[in-house]
């Protein structure tokens, strides 16, 4: 999207770039002060997972204030103008404890959006960052035994789907919030938590070849963390894809669905760590 037409007004961030959330380590360096908590004027909403205001309805919304550095002020909006989509917000200026400030405004804010319950939006509570993780988990751990019926195949399928939604969601709101699935991907290798936790879960070399051209394939290399999320997500391909051919190693699947959720816990609670600091 766009900045807005003042930059030389301060932030109110109520979304990922709210101070300690998700994405607020990419305009930490370009802070020159943040005011948190503050209050905003307007009513909170949720549409597809992201938080959206209407200052049009009444309601108060708690955020950060951020005033960033007078010489990286352009900087700060185009980092926050590459992850917003402007499908969902639109630039507005409000008033903040008397002083005038831009703020991402939901764009058609009533239309498929839903009332949130509370001031406050917190991306760490996302359900599939808790929730969802769990059921991965009491999944793996269900499954461990090959049977004949298949079942313990297909549901550590499911279950590694599951996780690719929660680590794509991760991605999405750290990162950017478009549709280029392989660019959220590879930004994930590029975390010193999965290269960490990578080390530490793998301790050998696998291959998977392509469903739709077995002549290509990937290779899990602790030492690569590149390699490795391709890997990974080559499996969750190979899933989806089902009907160009699926994984048929049971053994591989279900570790590749063990060492990635535990790796993938790793990178939440380092990046949790990060924000708050």
């Amino acid at each position: 999207m766009e900045r807005p037409a003042n930059l030389s007004l301060p932030f109110f961030a109520y979304g990922v770039f709210r101070q300690g959330q998700l994405a607020y380590f990419q305009l930490r360096d370009l802070v020159q002060a943040a005011e948190d908590p503050v209050t905003a004027r307007g009513r909170l909403l949720v549409r597809d997972g992201l938080p959206i205001i209407n200052q049009h309805e009444d309601g108060e919304v708690v955020g950060s204030l951020l005033h960033f550095k007078a010489d990286f002020v352009s900087e700060a909006y185009e980092r926050i103008a590459r992850l917003e989509p402007e499908k969902q917000y639109f630039w507005r200026e409000t008033t903040i404890n008397a002083l005038r400030a831009n703020i991402l405004h939901g764009r058609s804010p009533n239309k498929g959006s839903v009332p949130f319950e509370g001031k406050m939006w917190n991306g760490w509570d996302d359900s599939l960052f808790t929730a969802a993780l769990e059921v991965v988990q009491e999944t793996i751990e269900a499954n461990g035994e090959f049977k004949w019926d298949l079942k313990p195949l297909f549901r550590p399928q499911m279950a590694y789907l599951l996780l690719w939604s929660a680590i794509e969601r991760y991605l999405s709101l750290r990162y950017h919030l478009g549709t280029r699935a392989t660019d959220k991907v590879n930004n994930l290798a590029t975390e010193q938590a999965f290269a960490v936790a990578l080390r530490e879960r793998v301790s050998t070399t696998r291959e998977v070849a392509r469903a739709d051209r077995p002549q290509d394939k990937e290779v899990l290399d602790p030492r690569a963390p590149e390699a490795s999320v391709r890997y990974y997500y080559q499996i969750r391909s190979n899933l989806v894809h089902r009907g160009k051919g699926i994984p048929r190693d049971y053994e591989m699947l279900l570790n590749s669905a063990s060492e990635l959720l535990q790796i993938f816990r790793y990178v939440l609670v380092q990046a949790t760590q990060e924000a708050k600091s």
